[in-house]
């Protein structure tokens, strides 16, 4: 029994049970990560008010469903008749097996006049088809396959795609990426412990030790999000890979080091383990507390994608039990077979490049430190541009979804495929001539914006004036009759006048001539009156005015204008919504922008009138992504400064320093800014990408921060560690730079190397995140035995000045 407690073996055992729980216990991952991957805002934001009134106040068996657009395509050849028949044919399939695919509104091309404008492309090359598909239906992959074959339509080329179709795609794009991150980062991994250890085993063990903990951490993470609705993302399962096996090697490299020169020391295994769990556990447990802090801050976020990256904080928590509590097992059965074949048991050799710089920067420390921020804030502070917020541009222009979004902007206006809607909540029904007036005012105020290609609402479905209930053309007809009644007035009074003059030539009667002259007279009273009429019915008619929408009560209940009511006013009619058509792609910073100034057209129109207090606000892709660019903006402030703070508390504690940890962040914070700007160079040159994704700031943040720290940390240990009995601090700063330089670099290869395997998942951001770390982690490698001596030699120059007195003293009495 002792045997075994002092081989760990119960340790071994438990892990193999919690790893056979985990294991059966993990939920459909693939299927998870599709239906909690959407980017959830705030509920006060304005899209997501938007989202709501669509969701719980419209009506016409649309809500809780997925809007899916068809495009049906002939290249860049007008279709055929033939070819138009196909598309109708294949229209009306779908109409006939609705329940079949789970459809639950359809709008075709050939619907009505209004369609027809909206739905056919001018150069008459592509026709789309928006449908409307019940969530309960199934999967999103599901319904995607199964819509993809019922469109087929012979002779022209056939695709599914919208928002919610382009965002699957993408989940299953950053899976597809994640299977090859993970056999590459093992590859990777197992060859460069192999250079370091000289030994298959060694690597062997340490992928074991990060395997069982990635398997346990993802599990809970997985359950967490089933069950409890954890915060999850696309990023949360590629980041706990990178995380883990990055930092997981790294910690592992340093146990094995000292458990490596305790062997040579002469240690028995047993106490080998003990010592190597004593000297390098207590570095490993304070670099990982920091890092746990730093994540776990993160739960503190407001936005769902920040969020997200929460689950690392589980997965280095469990890393640290699992490195802490298996390894030993290992270490005291296997002993020096460990590292079979090698021999030496020597510990790492000194650095001698990080033991130059550390000295120099000793011996320089204000030149140093204004040499390393003068190179790198002025790179930081330049290439500050805008993010890009299109997500369909993650997506390879290859898939399907991608290339219907592509036909889309090609034919149509930019902002066809994602149209923004307008909508107008009131307390009171608005199908009356008083409210329609006022919808119908904002319709051709927000068609006259610049930034706007079309404008669809109750009033105008076919976004044009429908001239027959406009006042000008109404005055039109009225004034037309007015004229034909003179005109049949003028001629009455001929007739009269002649009748009269026959009459009273035969009679001779004074009387009746003179009873005939007045009502001629009258007649001729009435003629001007329905001249001067005429005139001042022309005259409105011409003017300003008249150009206002009016609709009589018998045209309200007419059917064909009923049809445009029950398409853009709610089932009870409170609630009417526009939809606008921007001439930019809906994703670009420009269609954002514009929708601040809908924004503001809207409110402007209905202040003071009998929908002033209306609730005003626009929905679609675009206003998502505005409301993504506010909430990510002012959350990643927000979240950075409670990171910052949370690892600068745990430094804190480490150095036993208020000073030191604002150096090691200050260095942080600047090897950050650097390598975004560098990154975004890079990016541009080599990717012909002119701007960052808009993730990719927040995630290299939390990455170089979290993990960057921990190469402090390993110095200010390594540091703290060293005899400071018959040293200097500066002597012991550039003894702990020699000694730990080599494992600092090689554990910061390894988190490179682990990062780098990133870049061949295709995916924009993750290929950008990964060059931002990789370009930070350089950076503090050359930057931190620069820093961190020259702030010892700045933090303790009594001290130092005190013992070089005392040498001198010494020398000369010896003298």
């Amino acid at each position: 029994m002792k045997k075994l407690i002092h081989n760990h073996f119960f340790a071994l055992l438990a892990w193999v049970v919690i790893l056979v729980i985990s294991l059966v216990a993990l939920p459909n991952v693939n299927q998870l990560t599709r239906e909690h991957s959407q980017i959830t805002l705030p509920n006060s934001t304005q899209s997501q008010i938007a989202q709501t009134i669509e969701q719980q106040h419209w009506g016409h068996h649309v809500n809780n469903t997925y809007q899916v657009v068809a495009v049906f395509s002939n290249g860049n050849q007008k279709m055929s008749a033939a070819d138009r028949q196909n598309v109708q044919k294949t229209v009306d399939r779908l109409q006939k097996h609705q329940d079949e695919y789970g459809i639950k509104a359809v709008m075709g091309p050939n619907d009505n006049a209004a369609t027809r404008k909206q739905l056919i492309s001018k150069d008459q090359t592509t026709q789309l088809v928006q449908l409307n598909i019940s969530k309960k239906h199934g999967t999103l992959q599901k319904i995607n396959r199964q819509l993809s074959t019922a469109v087929k339509t012979t002779g022209l080329k056939t695709y599914i795609t919208g928002a919610d179709i382009l965002n699957d795609d993408f989940s299953g794009a950053v899976q597809q990426g994640i299977k090859k991150t993970e056999v590459i980062s093992v590859i990777f991994i197992f060859i460069v412990l192999l250079i370091v250890f000289r030994s298959p085993i060694t690597p062997l063990i340490s992928l074991l030790m990060v395997g069982v903990s990635f398997m346990t951490s993802f599990s809970i993470v997985t359950n967490l999000v089933d069950k409890f609705n954890f915060p999850f993302s696309n990023f949360t399962q590629v980041f706990m890979i990178i995380v883990l096996f990055g930092i997981g090697t790294d910690y592992d490299i340093l146990l094995y080091n000292q458990f490596k020169e305790n062997l040579g020391k002469g240690m028995e295994k047993w106490a080998a383990t003990k010592d190597a769990q004593e000297k390098a556990g207590r570095t490993i447990l304070y670099s990982g507390s920091s890092l746990l802090i730093g994540f776990t801050s993160l739960g503190l976020a407001r936005f769902s994608v920040y969020q997200s990256a929460v689950g690392v904080a589980i997965g280095v928590a469990v890393l640290l039990i699992v490195l802490l509590t298996l390894n030993p097992f290992f270490m005291a059965v296997l002993g020096k077979k460990m590292f079979w074949p090698d021999k030496r048991f020597t510990g790492e050799s000194s650095s001698k490049i990080w033991q130059r710089m550390a000295n120099n920067s000793v011996h320089h420390p204000v030149i140093t430190l204004i040499l390393v921020f003068a190179i790198l804030l002025p790179i930081g502070l330049v290439n500050r541009n805008q993010l890009n917020y299109n997500d369909a541009d993650e997506i390879s222009n290859s898939t399907p979804s991608k290339k219907g979004f592509n036909v889309v902007e090609d034919h149509f206006s930019k902002g066809t495929a994602e149209p923004v809607t307008v909508y107008i909540k009131s307390n009171h029904r608005l199908d009356n001539e008083k409210n329609l007036l006022l919808i119908d005012r904002l319709t051709n105020q927000l068609k006259d914006s610049a930034d706007v290609k079309t404008v669809t609402s109750v009033t105008q479905p076919a976004g044009s004036k429908v001239r027959q209930l406009y006042v000008n053309n109404q005055l039109q007809q009225l004034t037309g009759q007015l004229g034909a009644a003179q005109s049949s007035l003028s001629q009455l009074s001929a007739g009269l006048t002649g009748q009269a003059a026959m009459q009273a030539a035969a009679t001779g009667s004074a009387s009746g001539a003179a009873s005939e002259q007045a009502m001629m007279a009258g007649m001729g009273q009435m003629s001007s009156g329905l001249q001067a009429g005429g005139d001042y019915l022309s005259g409105l008619q011409k003017s300003a005015a008249a150009d206002s929408f009016y609709i009589p009560n018998n045209q309200l209940k007419n059917a064909e204008f009923q049809q445009s009511v029950n398409n853009y006013l709610s089932a009870d009619k409170k609630t009417a919504k526009l939809m606008v058509i921007l001439n930019s792609n809906p994703s670009a910073s420009r269609a954002t922008t514009a929708v601040n100034g809908l924004t503001k057209i809207s409110k402007y129109s209905l202040k003071g009138t009998a929908l002033g207090h209306a609730t005003v606000v626009v929905g679609g892709q675009s206003s998502k992504i505005n409301d993504t660019k506010t909430v990510a903006g002012g959350d990643f402030m927000r979240t950075a400064i409670i990171m910052i703070v949370g690892i600068g508390l745990a430094l804190v504690y480490v150095t036993r320093s208020l000073l030191q940890p604002v150096y090691v962040l200050g260095t942080l914070v600047t090897a950050y800014m650097a390598s975004l700007s560098i990154t975004h160079l890079l990016t541009r040159l080599i990717l012909g990408r002119p701007m960052l994704t808009w993730n990719t700031p927040f995630f290299s943040f939390i990455m170089l921060i979290a993990l960057g720290v921990d190469y402090s940390i390993f110095l200010i240990m390594r540091y703290r560690n060293t005899d400071n009995q018959h040293h200097l601090p500066t002597e012991r700063i550039v003894m702990a730079a020699s000694a730990i330089g080599t494992v600092v670099i090689s554990a910061a290869v390894i988190l490179s190397g682990t990062f780098a395997s990133l870049i061949p998942s295709g995916i924009p951001t993750l290929i950008e995140v990964a060059m931002a770390v990789i370009i930070g982690l350089i950076i503090l490698v050359i930057i931190i035995p620069l820093v961190v001596p020259s702030t010892i030699h700045l933090t303790y120059p009594m001290r130092s000045a005190m013992r070089d007195n005392q040498a001198k003293r010494k020398g000369a009495e010896q003298n």
